[in-house]
């Protein structure tokens, strides 16, 4: 009886899991500010093939003096781990009926059955099933099993096509990334007078040929227009599209580096590392956009005739020219404000103000204050 006594007066646990690569930069701003929290207990679960894969992540957490267990995939789908004992609400960073998110469903639907709070965070400005659509995911199939979606933006930002059942689940926090979190700076080798990073997303398949032709043949000619700039390209951690799955030719100018993510020198580097040491992105449609503009980085998107009214304001890169004058327009006084400006615009278009992750715990703490305290 002690025991059970002792059990129902712990701090309610909040476990927060992990499961994809690119999980940790939206969760580790929770994760560093649910540590210090006196009302709160964290845990910490990922999937043991993603610590294989990401030495970032254990690196960043133990940074922290944070401590996590190691669960596998198979045991998630199974319902057999982790365990949920004194658990009271489990927050996930990507969670669907989306196949990729088939582990954080798992865990969800348990969790719901065991009367846990459940949330999943947008993790991404193009988040399928909440305001990204395509053939490969219609609207009408994507499904949140999470009891609360928290999202950057307005939910009137929201898109009409969107599932009613979704759009009840959605609470606007804000943005939880840390566009600050880079505790190494980046070296950049041979570095020149200006920097440009070059990003390409997770989602290569969006785009046919032509597009990533193009993309390829305007590095090489932008980089040889300007001899007094470093272009380093940064391949998505997850995506490695250029480095891993693209057979062709690569841009080979010498002021041109491809910061390979596989590579140890480059591993523990995401976008925000990156943009923090740039004078300008430049990026396919993806959160790189946002990152960009949160750190008062100019940033433009690459089009080439995409239909992209979600990145308005920002500089859109439709043909070569494009790309000439974006970079010119940097190294500019005037230029470069203008181009901030519309930063700026982006931002207050598209992320609610205030602290999110303290908006997210709050949410969690009222919670679990309301739902029946059972052993679990």
């Amino acid at each position: 009886m002690m025991g059970l006594n002792n059990l129902c007066k712990r701090k309610p646990i909040v476990l927060i899991f992990m499961h994809l690569m690119q999980d940790l930069d939206i969760v580790l701003p929770i994760i560093e500010k649910l540590k210090k929290r006196d009302d709160l207990e964290l845990k910490v679960c990922i999937i043991d093939n993603l610590l294989n894969k990401s030495p970032r992540i254990s690196n960043a957490l133990r940074n922290l003096g944070v401590k996590f267990s190691k669960v596998s995939r198979l045991g998630v789908l199974t319902n057999l781990e982790p365990s949920l004992i004194g658990v009271k609400a489990v927050i996930t960073a990507s969670e669907s009926t989306a196949n990729p998110h088939k582990a954080a469903r798992a865990l969800t639907q348990r969790a719901n059955k065991a009367r846990l709070a459940t949330y999943t965070l947008q993790h991404g400005y193009e988040n399928v099933g909440l305001n990204y659509f395509d053939e490969a995911y219609p609207a009408e199939t994507i499904r949140f099993t999470s009891q609360k979606v928290l999202i950057w933006g307005s939910t009137d930002l929201l898109p009409p096509e969107l599932l009613s059942e979704t759009r009840s689940k959605c609470i606007a926090v804000g943005c939880p990334k840390n566009i600050n979190s880079a505790s190494i700076k980046v070296a950049i080798p041979g570095r020149r007078k200006h920097l440009i990073v070059i990003f390409e997303n997770l989602h290569w398949e969006r785009y046919n040929d032509e597009y990533r032709n193009n993309f390829l043949e305007d590095i090489e000619k932008t980089s040889l227009h300007f001899p007094d700039t470093t272009f380093l390209i940064k391949p998505h951690h997850a995506g490695v599209w250029l480095t891993e799955k693209y057979q062709g030719k690569l841009p080979s100018a010498d002021n041109i580096i491809i910061a390979d993510p596989q590579d140890s020198q480059w591993e523990a580097f995401t976008a925000p590392a990156l943009i923090a040491v740039a004078d300008g992105a430049i990026t396919t449609p993806s959160t790189v956009a946002l990152d960009a503009a949160r750190s008062r980085c100019p940033v433009a998107v690459i089009g080439y005739n995409l239909d992209l009214p979600n990145y308005q304001p920002l500089s859109v890169l439709d043909r070569s020219a494009d790309w000439i004058t974006f970079v010119e327009q940097l190294q500019t006084t005037e230029g470069r404000f203008s181009a901030q400006k519309q930063a700026h615009d982006f931002i207050q278009r598209n992320i609610i103000t205030g602290d999110a992750v303290d908006q997210i715990l709050n949410l969690v703490t009222a919670d679990i204050s309301r739902k029946p305290q059972l052993v679990n």
